[in-house]
């Protein structure tokens, strides 16, 4: 078990990389940017990122759980860190790997905003209509659509007032749950399934 100060100093230098990183980014470094969010993915997970890379998202949420409680923390900064990546894959010119990270950064936000733990802000539900625009036409895991139908399921809860600033409208959400609700009753009436 990881100590609160040991978890702080890895945030901490994880986010310092992302830094690095976007900077690089914005300086054409591309590789180099890749590498450094690299780095600090495995600096969360205490993993090499090519184990990372093999594991389902639910592999590493429950490597995120501790005494019973999800570590948003690590969490969300996983998160940004593979919403970046994806954005130096599309950069890169490989769109495919793109969306594989902008899927998992979409999965660990929501996973974060669902826990309770995370207010669902207009800077969260911004966050998560731009990596859902970034995956339009990418096929999601059912786990990922799930949390994303309960996602919006709570969105609708708020008030007219609160989605606007957020730059939604119940309308919207409503289409979207729609939306969802036929892409998973497709999913589970697939022969083999």
């Amino acid at each position: 078990m990881f100590t609160e100060d040991y978890l702080m100093r890895i945030l901490n230098q994880a986010l310092a990389i992302l830094m690095t990183a976007i900077g690089l980014k914005k300086s054409g470094k591309y590789s180099d940017a890749l590498q450094a969010v690299q780095q600090a993915i495995e600096q969360v997970t205490t993993l090499p990122v090519n184990v990372i890379d093999q594991m389902e998202d639910s592999s590493l949420l429950d490597m995120l759980v501790a005494q019973g409680q999800l570590d948003t923390s690590r969490l969300g900064i996983l998160a940004d860190l593979y919403q970046e990546q994806g954005e130096i894959y599309v950069l890169l010119g490989q769109p495919a790997q793109g969306s594989i990270a902008f899927a998992r950064a979409l999965r660990f936000v929501l996973e974060a905003a669902l826990s309770g733990t995370v207010n669902l802000s207009d800077g969260n539900i911004g966050r998560v209509e731009l990596l859902t625009r970034q995956l339009r036409g990418y096929s999601l895991p059912v786990d990922t659509l799930l949390a994303l139908s309960d996602y919006y399921q709570r969105i609708l809860e708020k008030d007219d007032q609160a989605l606007a600033a957020a730059g939604v409208s119940q309308k919207q959400i409503s289409e979207t749950l729609d939306r969802l609700r036929d892409q998973l009753d497709g999913s589970k009436n697939k022969p083999g399934d």
